[in-house]
């Protein structure tokens, strides 16, 4: 019996394409692909792709739907610490789907591609049975300064650029009708329907020169851990410190959630999730603060022969499981 894509999986899928891509400047299945232009600049490009009947959550807009696709898109270049400056779209629609919604998918591609620094040049559209959009985002940078997912090294800090929790806390509300007090039910809102790209962040880690690894967070923080750990048998993660905004706590301990899984395995948070040598921590703290940036430690790379990502908290050690959003699968 032939298997289907369901069978194996997003990420085993991904495995078998990967030799099939020729090589870049950049590791095979890092959050962006780069490419040679000269001895020293590489275009560095990232597309991501939004199904309505998927991706978006109850009540969302087209404007929404069109700003989201860009965020994912761009993300994934602030990861690197590329500034994009052009973005590009493909957009299939069905055909009794409304013009002026349509426009409104536009807009939102545009606008954000502008709030981030990028021109929106155009693309292509198409017909189909839902709505399904795709963001190129491109910029350039020095090959040498792109900070690639796979560098870490045992000892290095972990650290990360903001709260966890937002979306799984959402994603309970507008999906499976949680209940939530007003005050946690906006930041919920806005983390789901209108989340932020790290850029800012990411052209920082970059300009400050010695991140030896970055990732953002938008499978889900306990994958982006271990995609970290990819391809070292020797390495593992401590984890001590989660950021966790108070309305999540609360959020979860009214409604008998356990806070970490909220905060480990929802994705879509587009936080980014690097590591530095701790000999640099006061360098780096000073720096980003300097540049009006707050970070966040998450934990430390640990020799571990197993790859286990160990949460320590106040009662408990509990291995993390390597799990998150995976497409096509049920998960």
């Amino acid at each position: 019996m032939n298997r289907t894509i369901k069978d194996v999986g997003e990420r085993s899928l991904l495995k078998m394409f990967e030799e099939l891509i020729d090589a870049g400047d950049l590791p095979f299945n890092d959050d962006a692909v780069a490419f040679s232009l000269s001895e020293n600049l590489s275009l560095v490009i990232n597309i991501d792709t939004f199904v309505a009947k998927t991706d978006a959550p109850p009540e969302m807009s087209p404007y929404q739907m069109g700003a989201k696709t860009t965020t994912m898109s761009i993300s994934d270049l602030g990861a690197k610490g590329v500034q994009p400056l052009f973005t590009l779209a493909s957009g299939a629609f069905p055909s009794d789907f409304e013009v002026e919604k349509t426009v409104e998918i536009v807009k939102g591609i545009k606008e954000t591609s502008n709030n981030y620094g990028a021109k929106y040049l155009g693309g292509d559209t198409n017909e189909a049975d839902d709505i399904i959009l795709s963001v190129v985002s491109a910029g350039t940078a020095n090959k040498n300064k792109l900070i690639k997912r796979n560098g870490a090294q045992i000892g290095d800090s972990i650290f990360t650029t903001g709260y966890f929790g937002f979306t799984g806390a959402g994603f309970k509300v507008f999906l499976e009708q949680f209940k939530a007090r007003d005050l946690h039910l906006t930041k919920f809102k806005e983390a789901v329907y209108n989340p932020k790209a790290r850029l800012k962040e990411g052209l920082l880690l970059a300009k400050y020169g010695k991140i030896s690894s970055c990732i953002d967070s938008s499978d889900g923080l306990a994958w982006c851990l271990m995609e970290i750990l990819r391809g070292k048998d020797q390495f593992g993660i401590t984890i001590d410190n989660i950021p966790i905004d108070e309305t999540v706590i609360e959020f979860a301990k009214e409604n008998n959630l356990n806070v970490y899984e909220l905060a480990l395995y929802a994705g879509e948070e587009f936080e980014l999730v690097f590591t530095v040598n701790p000999k640099n921590l006061d360098d780096l703290n000073s720096f980003m603060k300097r540049n009006g940036v707050k970070i966040f430690p998450l934990g430390k790379i640990v020799k571990n022969s197993t790859n286990k990502i160990l949460l320590e908290t106040e009662s408990e050690i509990m291995e993390i499981q390597p799990k998150g959003w995976q497409h096509f699968s049920d998960r």
